[in-house]
């Protein structure tokens, strides 16, 4: 990687390893405190014109290109769905801690835009409610299911090239977090929940009818349950089809199942609403009973579709 390469270099040329003097043996305050520091004196030497140029080449900066206001009253439409389908809405913090998603996940640090202060830029609301329901649950306030949802920008680092796509984008977020109640319930209730929740919001602020659900096998669950599962989704969602996909490449993301809704809209198939089952509250709270759903939609694509902008 371009990264480990150019750590190489800068090691070489001071003859230390800064890496491991500034990741293990500093504290946290220290490196914040060094880094911030640092920051400010690069801050200090820029001119406006430098600023300005800065801005000009900066792809984490540019404005989006969808209609704002468009956004918001969909952001707002869908909200109101979600909450009718008895999510709680929730607006998360544009900053979590540091490891959001690599910690839990099996997210490359590299995608993340990092930051100071022990922090990281939002790059999937669905870890930053993991954590909020973690919070909860430690404090002893809630032990049966809890449902959240959100519309949230979100920021990711990796370069996408492909036409409509940026570094920073609107998703509207699902999760629920319950308890193993024994012969996949929460799973099988869970899973249609949100398929169901999805299809309603895309039909009614979407205007969209033409769609179709996909499950992929995913690890550590047993065998059969991909079927059991999909023969309890396609009694809940008739007349809608679900097609189970034995063909998917290798993800260790979720567990059990990995879950599509597929649209057709301006002559093309898009994969619009993905989710799944994950293990992130079980390692939060060490808890292996610990069950969390998640799922999301490209909100902002949407509208860029209506748009003519893909």
């Amino acid at each position: 990687m371009i990264t480990d390469r150019i750590t190489r270099s800068i090691q070489k040329k001071l003859g230390i390893d800064l890496v491991d003097i500034l990741a293990t043996r500093l504290t946290g305050s220290e490196l914040n405190s060094l880094l911030m520091k640092v920051f400010a004196e690069r801050a200090a030497q820029l001119s406006p014109a430098d600023l300005l140029r800065s801005y000009e080449t900066n792809r984490f900066a540019q404005p989006a290109e969808t209609d704002f206001i468009l956004l918001l009253q969909k952001s707002e439409e869908t909200l109101r769905v979600f909450s009718e389908r008895g999510f709680v809405p929730r607006q998360v913090s544009p900053l979590v801690p540091l490891g959001t998603c690599s910690v839990v996940g099996v997210v490359d640090q590299n995608k993340i835009v990092s930051a100071t202060r022990n922090g990281e830029v939002l790059a999937d609301a669905t870890n930053a409610l993991a954590l909020e329901i973690a919070a909860i649950r430690k404090r002893g306030k809630k032990r049966d299911a809890l449902k959240f949802c959100t519309v949230q920008r979100h920021m990711r680092a990796q370069a996408i090239t492909v036409k409509g796509f940026s570094p920073h984008f609107t998703i509207g977020c699902l999760v629920t977090a319950g308890r193993d109640t024994g012969s996949f319930g929460f799973e099988f209730s869970t899973v249609t929940d949100h398929l169901l929740t999805m299809s309603i919001m895309l039909r009614t602020v979407f205007g969209i009818n033409d769609m179709h659900i996909k499950l992929q096998q995913r690890g550590n669950y047993p065998a059969e349950f991909l079927d059991k599962l999909a023969r309890h989704v396609t009694a809940e969602l008739s007349p809608m089809a679900v097609h189970v996909d034995r063909d998917a490449t290798e993800n260790t993301y979720y567990h059990g199942v990995q879950f599509k809704v597929v649209i057709n809209k301006i002559g093309r198939q898009f994969e619009i609403a993905d989710g799944g089952l994950v293990d992130w509250t079980q390692k939060l709270l060490n808890d292996r009973k610990e069950r969390y759903c998640i799922s999301g939609f490209g909100l902002e694509l949407l509208n860029k579709m209506d748009e003519g902008l893909l």
